[in-house]
């Protein structure tokens, strides 16, 4: 997989926050159609990454002054690089959210928090492989 593509560990870079941007709402989707039992795609809010990435103890990787959509496309390229890397897989990604879940993920005001701390449990997982 990792022969053809040339990627650094440069989390501020925009392909690999793209890239990553459609992997996390791939996940997302997937686990959310698991979860209600039926399917759905679905968006994650930048303030969810930006709590995850703070949830998971990763604030220190990133830059000083990011606001909050800088933090989604940093927390985007994490997963997108733990995945290339093979650190993380779609299978278990979903797996980690669902247990994680609560029925606040599709309440209106409080999802954006659910899914955040549902999100900081597969970054912690990416943290410790990828020894952030």
């Amino acid at each position: 997989m990792g022969e053809s593509l040339r990627y650094e560990m440069d989390f501020t870079d925009k392909g690999l926050s793209k890239f990553g941007d459609s992997l996390v709402n791939f996940v997302f989707s997937l686990a959310l159609s698991e979860y209600l039992g039926r399917p759905t795609g679905e968006r994650v809010p930048n303030a969810s990454l930006s709590i995850a990435l703070e949830l998971a103890g990763l604030r220190h990787v990133i830059p000083p002054r990011t606001d909050k959509h800088g933090k989604g496309d940093i927390a985007e390229a994490i997963f997108a690089y733990a995945w290339l890397e093979g650190d993380i897989t779609v299978e278990e990604a979903v797996e980690i959210l669902m247990k994680n879940f609560s029925e606040d993920v599709t309440h209106f005001s409080r999802r954006k928090e659910a899914i955040g701390k549902a999100f900081a449990e597969v970054f912690k997982v990416i943290g410790e492989r990828l020894g952030l």
